[in-house]
């Protein structure tokens, strides 16, 4: 039981584990190579600086008209407080070598006719690590130079040790061996065991990746025996090779110290969830049996005792049905919640019902009254505004509408001759009906009597506040036929006076003036519900 219950959690730790291992080791491996590029190019300079003195001697006029003794003055100038010395040579002997003092014999060093080809036309502007009869190994940098019309080589002669400090300014861990090998794969530098292992060739294994790539990474052997992964990077210059080598098990150490927290709590899970089956597999039975009476009080609603378990799992299951039964308890209330919302909504609803029919029934006794197609006109109209009304607050989810957004919509079919100025002013429901209905009053009188029964005739609708609690709405025509006061008050009028009375605590003022009707609202501004 307790290796079925570990095995899912064990498999999954060790996929991870195997996934992020490799992916440990290619970015390891990744950072290697741009290591050794990087000192690959090092190198290059290193080289360079023997390049860069052999330039600066090959234009002297002393040199090519012949003037050794000059020149050779100017040469031990130039290697003054540098690793190496500076040789001009024949294929036979060398004229002047910086490195013995002057007026001593120079050493015969006969060249191969292979080799001084290669120098003389420049296809090996370094040499390989040279090696001589008992005397140290030396690297030389060679440039062709015309002298007396005569063709000679100028060389740059460094030790090996010139290389191995680049390598020891680095600061490579102990454990890691960093290696610089010639264009045939002999040591010219070695972070460890420079003497001992100078002139060796590279490992067999190092040797057949550098033949494939002038870069990469490959599992391999140190010559100490060290099981490594090495990067290499060979110059395109040169043809030299920087080789980076870290161990692998220090490698692995690394990787698997990035995944140590994560290792160790998975470890320690998985153990404590086997020693918990192990030791607790004798109280299974009691646990599960104590489970049925915590199910019957979930069924009943009762609360559950946070009972202790031997078993994780039991206690899991605890768990959850103390959290079921929460979330049963916070269904219930919300419920119950929904239940009273929703009688709520039905009451509004029948409110608004009843509302809305006394309006209907008023509309249609006031405007039926006289009978024939023009009472059965406006009572239509009225309809319609108070339908559109009803829309626009459907739309804003019966929470009230905006004034601006009231007069938009009552008075659609004049926008061209209406104007509205004003600042946002909210209105409850009820109030919101009431404006409709009181405006496209208005405007339907204005159609008839008015300035907008005329192209030229305007309205401008003007809102403000005063003070905090009322607001001064003010409708003003212009344009129009000549205004009169009306007779007899008719249904509009007294449609006006009783909404702005019952729905928004305000009053109307009426100036028929001969140039238009101005009408000034006042009513109750904090009208949101």
């Amino acid at each position: 039981m307790a290796l079925t219950l570990a095995a899912p959690a064990i498999l999954l730790m060790g996929l991870l584990v195997a996934t992020q291992y490799a992916e440990g080791q290619r970015r390891f491996a990744t950072q290697l190579t741009a290591m050794t590029r990087a000192l690959s190019l090092a190198t290059d300079r290193q080289i360079g600086q023997g390049q860069s003195v052999l330039q600066g001697l090959a234009v002297s006029t002393a040199l090519a008209e012949g003037d050794l003794k000059t020149f050779e003055r100017q040469a031990r100038e130039a290697a003054e407080g540098r690793d190496g010395w500076i040789v001009l040579m024949t294929p036979d002997l060398q004229l002047i070598n910086t490195r013995i003092p002057p007026g001593q014999p120079t050493p015969v060093a006969p060249i191969t006719p292979h080799s001084w080809q290669e120098m003389t036309t420049g296809k090996s502007n370094v040499s390989n690590l040279i090696h001589r009869s008992g005397k140290p190994p030396i690297v030389g940098v060679n440039m062709p130079v015309l002298v007396d019309g005569k063709v000679m080589v100028l060389g740059y002669m460094q030790p090996p040790a010139a290389f191995h400090a680049l390598m020891t300014a680095q600061g490579f861990p102990s454990t890691w061996t960093a290696s610089i090998v010639d264009r045939n794969a002999a040591l010219v530098a070695r972070s460890r065991d420079q003497e001992r292992m100078l002139g060796r060739l590279a490992s067999a294994e190092m040797r057949q990746a550098m033949a494939r790539a002038n870069d990469g990474v490959v599992r391999a052997y140190t010559l100490d025996g060290v099981p490594t992964v090495s990067a290499f990077s060979r110059s395109s210059t040169y043809g030299w090779t920087f080789i980076v080598g870290v161990p692998r098990d220090e490698i692995a150490r690394a990787v698997l110290g990035s995944l140590g927290p994560a290792l160790v709590g998975s470890v320690l899970m998985i153990a404590l969830a086997v020693a918990a089956a192990l030791g607790y597999a004798r109280p299974i039975s009691r646990d599960v049996r104590a489970l049925v009476g915590e199910a019957e009080a979930l069924a009943a609603g009762a609360p559950l005792d946070p009972a202790p378990s031997h078993l994780v799992e039991i206690a899991e299951v605890r768990r959850s049905l103390r959290a079921a039964a929460h979330v049963l308890r916070q269904r219930e209330a919300e419920a119950n919640q929904a239940a009273e919302r929703q009688q709520l909504m039905i009451n509004e609803l029948n409110h608004r019902v009843k509302n809305t029919l006394v309006v209907v029934q008023s509309l249609a006794r006031h405007s039926l009254r006289d009978g024939g197609p023009h009472g059965l006109r406006q009572f239509n109209d009225r309809i319609h505004a108070l339908a559109s009304a009803h829309d626009l607050l459907t739309r804003r989810s019966w929470e009230g509408a905006d004034l601006g957004e009231i007069l938009a919509e009552t008075l659609e079919p004049y926008a061209a001759q209406v104007t509205l100025e004003g600042p946002p002013l909210p209105l409850s429901p009820n109030g919101a009906v009431a404006l409709a209905m009181i405006f496209h009053e208005l405007a339907t009188n204005a159609s008839k009597y008015g300035a907008l029964s005329r192209e030229a005739g305007r309205v401008t609708i003007a809102w403000r506040r005063e003070g905090r609690t009322r607001a001064i709405i003010r409708w003003e025509e212009d344009g129009g036929p000549t205004v009169s006061p009306p007779q007899r008050k008719g249904f509009g009028s007294r449609l006006v006076a009783a909404s702005l009375k019952g729905e928004l605590a305000g009053s109307a003022t009426f100036d028929y003036a001969p140039e238009g009707l101005t009408c000034v609202l006042t009513i109750l501004a904090t009208t949101r519900a």
